[in-house]
């Protein structure tokens, strides 16, 4: 009899653990189910229109603000910018030395909770509208201080190589 009680025991607590178990796993299902990917796609996007207005107004520090703390700006013919500070100084030193008006179009955006990306089209003209360059880009994006920043950036010209 004693056996038998104990198998019930043992029963009783299996059942148990296996309904925790499941509550557990309930519970994080909801919890990743409740990233919101348009909300993100739409954020990534209102962080592009923020770049561009700020490149445009010529605000270096705006500009690097788009930015995480640990980015890296990866453009063609150039090693990459590492990090907020560095990042800035670039912006700045291109807005001393004029810079053109720059668009930018966002193409996709897709990811998830832990990492956005977006497809870029970009242009620079001059201010009577013609094309400079012209090219296209692959951003990553991550959460820093509630925030969706730019956390890698990598960019290049649609352009020919000018010849020599």
């Amino acid at each position: 009899m004693k056996k038998m009680n104990f198998i019930k025991i043992i029963l009783a607590a299996l059942i148990l653990i296996s309904f925790s178990c499941k509550k557990a796993a309930e519970s994080i299902e909801t919890a990743k189910t409740t990233f919101d990917l348009e909300a993100a796609k739409s954020a990534i996007e209102s962080a592009g229109e923020n770049f561009v207005i700020a490149f445009n107004k010529g605000d270096s520090i705006g500009l690097a603000n788009c930015y995480t703390t640990d980015a890296k700006m990866m453009g063609p013919n150039e090693k990459s910018i590492i990090g907020r500070p560095a990042i800035q100084k670039v912006f700045s030193s291109w807005i001393k030395s004029g810079t053109p008006t720059f668009t930018m179009k966002t193409i996709e955006v897709w990811g998830n909770e832990d990492l956005m990306a977006a497809e870029e089209e970009w242009t620079f003209s001059d201010k009577n509208g013609k094309i400079l360059d012209s090219g296209k880009s692959i951003e990553l994006f991550k959460m820093e201080d509630g925030k969706w920043r730019l956390y890698r950036d990598c960019y290049n010209s649609d352009m020919p190589i000018p010849k020599k």
